[in-house]
């Protein structure tokens, strides 16, 4: 079931993708910011994804490992987490306290997700209110 969804959305991305190529009333720059928007965004999730990782510099990690001074950031035990989707990099704490690790980043990979999907989506509507401009 999940390959079908999978194949559904690719097609669905294909339709919006030649829409958007075909669409008479947009600029060229604009039908092709897709194309280097998608890059970008990928590139910014691996950074938020890659946020919390400790191993690559043990010493200077984004989450420490020792329990804090009480009340600077937060008490106990600290643990990184990321979430794929919506992304976010974030420290929290036994005491429930959270430190954000990327909010630039991820506000950068939002700026992009809007400027991939808002073209993609005039293309889909492009796509289904003339099917026959498609078949150039």
């Amino acid at each position: 079931m999940t390959l079908l969804a999978v194949f559904g959305g690719l097609v669905v991305g294909w339709v919006a993708l030649r829409g958007l190529l075909v669409h008479p009333l947009l600029s060229v720059w604009v039908r092709t910011s897709v194309f280097w928007t998608v890059p970008f965004g990928a590139l910014t999730w691996a950074v938020i994804m890659r946020a919390d990782d400790a191993s690559l510099f043990p010493d200077t990690a984004p989450c420490p490992q020792e329990p804090m001074r009480q009340g600077i950031l937060g008490d106990g035990e600290v643990s990184g987490i990321s979430t794929p989707f919506p992304p976010r990099a974030y420290c929290r704490w036994e005491d429930g306290t959270v430190y954000d690790l990327a909010p630039g980043a991820e506000f950068l990979f939002w700026v992009f997700f809007t400027m991939t999907v808002v073209p993609l989506g005039a293309g889909l509507w492009h796509a289904l209110r003339r099917p026959a401009s498609l078949l150039r």
